[in-house]
Order: structure tokens, then C-alpha cells, then sequence
């Protein structure tokens, strides 16, 4: 087995990209939704402002575009709901998802995982984070005879490694039933990682591990059979440990997790559009840090009293939710939204560049905050509790179009 403070350790960064099979957990699976700004369930696609089709000539989608914040609950880990993650989603979008644990005895590269379904009134475009599989392999043949049997009982599924540009490529033909073309490294997102990587083996040799870990990301264009377009974003784990062994020579024992792929799909001959649709949205996503360190801090406890034959869940459950309710007094909620409006300072000309190939803008607003929204617009207006107003028309202005709003207008960032 892969040393349990290493699967901690994997646990916790994959969910920085934010988040195959769904495996039951404990309870079973859970009832999980999207929350927009204001409270009101996604599924009932209840605006956070009015939705006019035509405003003085002017059509939302066409020439100007309104973006909510919707926010997603992890309803599994605490005694109470507790928001996970949010992100920017255009207005009217039907969204679901949320957090999923599962059992402890189960699959350990499967324990945290997330879930993120959006799709336009008209189901034209659709933006869809499904669940992170992880699976086992090792060069012993009679250890991966024990390991399949583990299999059958609810543990990992085995596998042979593979990287992120085969995933793709599998994953679009086996599940998507699509074809998947131009994969491609994603730099950007993959020196992110490759920092993550090296944490994590600094770690393991603390610990005084024969392991490492690999990480990939890449990105491909997709082509689906009746004429619609997208693009599959994916994260490949690869947790590698070489056990000695000096009548044999030792094994090397590989757990392979692929992390939250990211798939998005369009209306045929719009790929450009496309793809500053999805860079917008994965620009957006913002874990809550109250959430984050509790469910770290249970992680690593839990790595710790692994050794023992009795984890105690429910008790660590338990201690966790306290500890939430202890953080989310008033200051804490409005330092979180104070967190959410801010972006951390970053050298200017590198940000401009990563900007210009994900294809986004900051815009600011009187306030002092900041969000990156898709480029192409020349004018952009927020109201304050995460919606925002986009176009390109001269003259329009949304506190006069829909009257007994209160919007703002912002400045692009130079």
C-alpha cells in the first residue's frame, strides 16, 4: 500500500483544481444541488435580476451578457450544509452538484470528490466536472491478485498508469462517445502542478517514503456525432512508490487518479466562442478556505490514526462541524466574501499573458474588487452580490433597462 500521510497529501491538492464510476459511499448517494446568489435553489432557475429577451432593441446573449455566482454545498461532511465552491455561471443556466465522501474503507484516491452539471435554458451548452476515479497497479502479480480482489469489494479499480493525454483520448471515446483531437500539454495549469508535485514528494521523504509523484494536464478538442463541439480539460495523478524486496528485487506499486475532467459543449461552429465560455468559467471557481481547512484537517488526522483498527468517524465528524460553527461568525462570512472579491496580487505582464490565452479580462469594481470575465466586451457593470453585466452596445446601461436595479459600472484592468 501507498503510504496513507501520501494520500493525504494527493487528496488535498487535487481539489485546487477544485475537483468515471460514481462508488456508493456510506450514505448512500447524496441529494446535492446548486445554490445561486441570494439562497434560491438552482434548479428552479430563480434570477438573481429579471431576464428581459429584449431590452431597447438589445438581447441578453447577444449583445450583452449577465453572469451569477452559484454556490455549491458539501451536505456530507458536517452536521449542516456548508458551502464547498462557487462559481460563475451565465444567467439562467440550470446547475447541480456538490461535494460526495465516500467510505472510509473504500477507495482512498476516491474519498473527497465533487460534482458540477450547468446547462443553458436551451441545452445548447453544457459545462460538466464529473467525478475524479482513481485506480491501483503494481508490477507484483501476486499482489495484484490481492489488489483485484480489493477491487471487487469496493476499493479502487485497477488499472495500468496513464498520463493526461491518454485519459482524453479514452475518456471522450469510452464516455462521451466523441472524438477527441489536437491534445495538447497544457503548460499553464501543468507548472501549477508540477509545484504541487514537488510538496508532495518533500513530503513523502519526511516521512522517509520511496515515492513520488507524477502529474500531467492537458486539453482537447472534441466532436461529438450530431455536429456539437467542446473541449475535455484533464488532470493525471500518477502516486508512484518502489518497495524493496531482496529476494525478488522489489515492486513498484502506482495509484493513477484522474482528477476532476473538465468538459464543456457547444453548438457546432462555435469553438471560439467556446473556449472563452469555459476559460471564464474555470477562471471563476473559488473554494471556500473555511471549508478547505476543516476538511484538510480531517484528512491529515484521519492519515495519522489509520495504524489504529477503529477510525472513529462519526466522533471526527463531529469535531469537524464544531469546528466549522466556530468559524462562521459574522466576520469570518463577511472576511470569506471579502476573500471572493479580491484577487492576489500577481506580476502584472504574466498575468496579462496567461489572460490573453485563457482568453479573459479583469474588470474591476467601485468597491475594489476584482473578477475575470470573458474578453471581447467593451463595457461591464456589477451590482455587487456576484452578477454582472456585459456588452458591447453603445448607449446601453442596465440600471435604465432594468430600473429598479442598482449596477455599477466597472473599469478594465490596465
Amino acid at each position: 500500500m501507498l503510504s496513507r500521510s501520501f494520500f493525504v497529501v494527493l487528496l488535498s491538492v487535487l481539489f485546487l483544481t477544485g475537483c468515471g464510476s460514481r462508488g456508493e459511499s456510506a450514505a448512500g448517494e447524496p441529494a446535492i444541488e446548486g445554490v445561486p446568489v441570494g439562497g434560491a435553489p438552482a434548479s428552479g432557475n430563480r434570477d438573481a435580476a429579471p431576464s428581459p429577451s429584449a431590452v431597447n432593441g438589445l438581447v441578453e446573449g447577444r449583445d450583452y451578457m449577465v453572469v451569477n455566482r452559484v454556490r455549491f454545498l458539501d451536505r456530507m461532511g458536517f452536521d449542516q450544509p456548508v458551502e464547498a465552491f462557487s462559481i460563475l455561471f451565465p444567467r439562467g443556466w440550470r446547475t447541480e452538484g456538490g461535494v460526495q465522501w465516500g467510505a472510509i474503507q473504500g477507495c482512498r484516491g476516491e474519498f473527497v470528490r465533487n460534482h458540477v452539471k450547468a446547462t443553458s435554458p436551451d441545452g445548447a451548452w453544457q459545462f460538466e466536472t464529473p467525478m475524479m476515479r482513481s485506480f491501483s497497479w503494481t508490477s507484483d502479480a501476486m499482489l495484484l491478485q490481492t489488489m483485484q480482489a480489493g477491487a471487487q469489494a469496493g476499493g479502487c479499480a485497477i488499472n495500468r498508469p496513464f498520463t493526461a493525454q491518454q485519459y482524453i483520448e479514452g475518456f471522450a471515446r469510452q464516455e462521451l462517445k466523441a472524438l477527441a483531437a489536437n491534445i495538447r500539454l497544457d503548460e499553464g495549469r501543468l507548472a501549477v502542478f508540477r509545484t504541487l508535485d514537488e510538496q508532495a514528494n518533500n513530503i513523502a521523504r519526511q516521512y522517509g517514503n520511496q515515492s513520488r509523484q507524477e502529474s500531467s494536464v492537458a486539453q482537447g478538442e472534441l466532436s461529438f456525432p450530431d455536429g456539437s463541439e467542446g473541449i475535455l480539460l484533464a488532470t493525471v495523478v500518477n502516486a508512484v512508490m518502489n518497495k524493496p524486496d531482496f529476494l525478488n528485487g522489489g515492486a513498484t506499486q502506482i495509484t493513477t487518479t484522474a482528477a476532476m475532467p473538465f468538459v464543456m459543449r457547444c453548438p457546432a461552429g462555435r469553438r471560439e466562442e467556446c473556449a472563452r465560455m469555459f476559460n471564464m468559467i474555470m477562471a471563476s471557481d473559488r473554494v471556500n478556505p473555511v471549508w478547505r481547512e476543516a476538511k484538510d484537517r480531517f484528512l491529515g488526522r484521519l492519515g495519522q490514526m489509520e495504524h489504529a483498527a477503529s477510525m472513529e468517524r462519526i466522533r471526527l465528524m463531529g469535531e469537524q462541524s464544531r469546528a466549522y460553527a466556530r468559524a462562521q461568525s459574522d466576520a469570518a462570512d463577511r472576511n470569506m466574501r471579502d476573500w471572493e472579491s479580491r484577487q492576489a496580487s500577481q506580476d502584472q505582464q504574466h498575468k496579462r499573458f496567461v489572460q490573453t490565452i485563457r482568453e479573459v479580462e479583469t474588470w474591476k469594481d467601485s468597491g475594489g474588487g476584482s473578477v475575470e470575465l470573458t474578453s471581447g466586451y467593451s463595457q461591464a457593470w456589477s451590482r455587487g452580490d456576484g452578477s454582472y453585466v456585459l456588452s458591447n452596445s453603445p448607449g446601453f446601461d442596465p440600471n435604465s433597462a432594468f430600473r429598479d436595479q442598482n449596477w455599477k459600472q466597472m473599469q478594465r484592468e490596465q
